[in-house]
Order: C-alpha cells, then sequence, then structure tokens
C-alpha cells in the first residue's frame, strides 16, 4: 500500500487564476479565462501527490462560518481532508498569468486564526499519524506562533514521520531546528544565511536542505553530500505551484525508503517544471515530468 502523505496548511486559501493576453497596470484587462479552486500550498501539494499515484490528507484550518467555500473546494477536487475551524474567513488569492510576463501573485495576508487554532491542528495531525511523510507549507497566520510548525514536526518525530517544512520568515528560522527537511526557494535561503548556511544546517542536525532557484533548478545539501539538477528544458507558463509540486515528488521519496538524492532531486526539478506547463496550480504535465526525469543531469558539488 502506497503510504499517505499528509499535508499542512494554516493559511488556506481560495486561489483564483486569470489568464490574460496582456496585464495593463492603471487600465482595463479583460479577461477571458477564469479558474477557481481551493488552495494554499499544503492543498497543490496534496493534489500533486495524488497525480503521481499517491495517497495524501489535507490538513487545514478552514473558516467558523458557512458556508464554507473552502472545504466545498476540497469537495470538488476529491481530495481527503481534516479541517479545523478556526479562521473567521478563508483569504483569497489571485495569479494573474500572461504569454509574455509570466505569473503577477496578489495574496491577501488573510484574517488571524482563532485561540483554539494551534491546539486543535496539533491534535487533528495527532490524530492521523504515523503517516509516511508530512509536508507544512505556506504561511502562518495571525493568531498562531511563528514556531508552530516547528512544534508540529517535533509531533511527527516522535513517531518518526519525516516532515518537509516549506515555510518562510520567523517560521523558516524555528523550523531550522526541529528536525524538518526544509525546502526554501531562492529568497527564503537568503533568509538562512545563503548557500553556505545550507552545510551548518545540516551539520546541526538538519537532514536536508532542498533549494529551489526556478528556471536555474535546485540544490540539495545532506549530510551524504550536496548536488545540483537544471530543468531538461526552459518551461514557460504558470509558476504558481512549482515549488509545492517539488514538495510533493520529495516526500513520496522520503515516504518510500531511504533517499537516493541524486534521483530525488532530479524528481523534485522535473516535477516542478512539470507544475509550470499546467494553467492550475495543483496539476502537472505527468507525462513531460516522467520524460524529464530520465533527462535531467544531476552534478555533484560536494
Amino acid at each position: 500500500m502506497t503510504p499517505r502523505i499528509v499535508t499542512v496548511t494554516l493559511n488556506p486559501a481560495v486561489d483564483v487564476t486569470y489568464r490574460v493576453d496582456e496585464l495593463r497596470l492603471g487600465g482595463t484587462t479583460r479577461v477571458p479565462d477564469v479558474r477557481s479552486r481551493a488552495g494554499g500550498k499544503g492543498v497543490n501539494v496534496a493534489a500533486v501527490v495524488r497525480e503521481l499515484g499517491g495517497e495524501s490528507l489535507v490538513l487545514a484550518l478552514t473558516t467558523t462560518g458557512a458556508p464554507d467555500e473552502f472545504r466545498a473546494g476540497l469537495d470538488r477536487l476529491g481530495l481527503a481532508h481534516r479541517l479545523v475551524p478556526a479562521l473567521p474567513e478563508v483569504r483569497r488569492t489571485v495569479a494573474v498569468v500572461t504569454p509574455a510576463g509570466g505569473t503577477t501573485m496578489l495574496q491577501e495576508a488573510g484574517p488571524p486564526a482563532g485561540g483554539t487554532a494551534e491546539a486543535g491542528i496539533l491534535a487533528a495531525l495527532r490524530a492521523e499519524l504515523p503517516a509516511g511523510a508530512v509536508v507544512i507549507s505556506g504561511s502562518v497566520p495571525a493568531g498562531l506562533g511563528a514556531d508552530v510548525p516547528a512544534k508540529l514536526t517535533r509531533l511527527c518525530a516522535r513517531s518518526g514521520v519525516p516532515v518537509i517544512a516549506d515555510v518562510s520568515g520567523a517560521a523558516l528560522h524555528e523550523a531550522a531546528g526541529s528536525g524538518a527537511v526544509l525546502m526554501p526557494n531562492e529568497d527564503e535561503l537568503t533568509e538562512l544565511g545563503g548557500r553556505e548556511a545550507c552545510r551548518e544546517l545540516v551539520a546541526a542536525g538538519t537532514p536536508a536542505v532542498v533549494a529551489t532557484f526556478g528556471r536555474a533548478g535546485a540544490i540539495a545539501v545532506t549530510a551524504q553530500g550536496a548536488w545540483r539538477a537544471r530543468p531538461a528544458e526552459v518551461v514557460t507558463g504558470n509558476s504558481a505551484g512549482a515549488g509545492d509540486a517539488g514538495a510533493a515528488a520529495l516526500a513520496l521519496r522520503l515516504a518510500a525508503s531511504e533517499v537516493d538524492w541524486p534521483r530525488a532531486l532530479a524528481d523534485v526539478v522535473a516535477t516542478s517544471a512539470a507544475a509550470v506547463a499546467r494553467p492550475v496550480a495543483g496539476e502537472i504535465d505527468v507525462a513531460a515530468r516522467d520524460r524529464w526525469i530520465r533527462e535531467i543531469k544531476v552534478e555533484r558539488v560536494r
């Protein structure tokens, strides 16, 4: 049986994607193609896990009010979920995708979580353990401490469950000492202190740092060595959700067995690129991903 991947989304969203010929700042842009779905980084991870043949569960905060558009959206996607009502409402994000300009993201911060949010999400995760792996993704809403992802990681560690933390800011610094595999993008890696900090973190006990750089590929730094991989070809499209797709691929690798890091890194880069090739976050071009994995060259850098 395929190990189940549990994704944790503390600040969920309803994601809206506009595909337009041109974004006219200060003017009127007509939108011929609109997509709306339940979102947040963890939801994207869970959807891609399913596309890759895995089993996933969305664990997330949601609204205490009605109707619950986020819950209904998960039901439409057919994603299994366990939700903790603790938000006044679920925020919205907008991705504007143009052929020439790429993707412009508009992200609401979202309302503060209620006082029961931390206890509720910890209890909900405890009820879903053990699992093949857990992925904690995205921002932490106001009302929750930046240390909540680290607390969730330590809860998983007591059950021997590997964790990927794809978080930023203060939450990233807290997660760096928690035992999670860290998955920063280029800006978040700078927050940690750059590439040299990866080695220091691993030496201090972080299982691995997998840093993603968009079209420039990704690096993996572990106690066994460090590697770099670049995409097999340049892909244009919607970059929203690319990192989430890479996290899904890595989670399945962590859940399956002892990780072959060069193969895992190739999978991260190929799956991320396959997400860019699709119009909506949480989807991938599976055929392209399978082809690119075979073509990507991984270079050992340490």
